[in-house]
């Protein structure tokens, strides 16, 4: 069950919200926000394949043919990354399931982001493809006051979500330690704020 509960990490359950997209290279970003209602934890077995490539397993996977401490290195790395550098070096992972209210619906996402609360204003970005990112964001977007200038602004929300899927599509790609190196900052400073 909890398995299929982390498999969930990479889809969000969408019952009618507001929604925002873009065509670019064939990939559709979906853009939501509201606040947070619903937080609770959920766990996944190391060895499950679900959320792996956000957490410690691509550390795992980019350090193929490096030596034993650079491919640790890369884990922990890629498991801070992803928000799990210590359950991952227990063998289990912690994740949170988020319910998030929007204008006219709800979201959920299981994400290995912890430190979201309830009644924080977030933005759920999702590429369609690949993960999806949570993250928090100032409390006035999510004000109703402020309907039009979020509707004036979507196209750079679209652009920062989509900056944030490139950098976790670079830190899956990179080859080098300086490179992934690299990669794990631009995670940390486009899909963690």
């Amino acid at each position: 069950m909890n398995k299929l509960i982390f498999a969930v990490t990479t889809c969000i359950l969408l019952t009618a919200t507001s929604t925002t997209m873009a065509q670019r290279s064939g990939q559709s970003m979906q853009i939501q926000y509201g606040v947070v209602v619903s937080s609770k934890y959920v766990q996944e077995a190391s060895n499950a394949p679900g959320g792996a490539l956000v957490g410690g397993a691509i550390g795992l996977y980019t350090g193929k043919g490096k030596s034993s401490g650079s491919k640790f290195r890369r884990a922990t790395a890629g498991a801070v990354a992803g928000g799990a550098a210590s359950s991952a070096a227990q063998g289990d992972r912690s994740a949170r399931q988020y319910e998030i209210q929007t204008t006219s619906g709800t979201v959920m996402i299981i994400s290995d982001q912890t430190e979201i609360k309830v009644d924080d204003c977030v933005i759920v970005e999702n590429p369609g493809t690949t993960n999806a990112n949570i993250r928090r964001v100032d409390s006035t977007l999510c004000d109703p006051a402020s309907a039009e200038v979020v509707a004036e602004l979507q196209d750079e929300m679209v652009e920062e979500a989509e900056e944030c899927a490139a950098a976790k599509r670079e830190l899956a790609a990179a080859d080098t330690d300086a490179a992934f190196d690299r990669a794990v900052r631009k995670v940390e400073i486009l899909c963690n704020m």
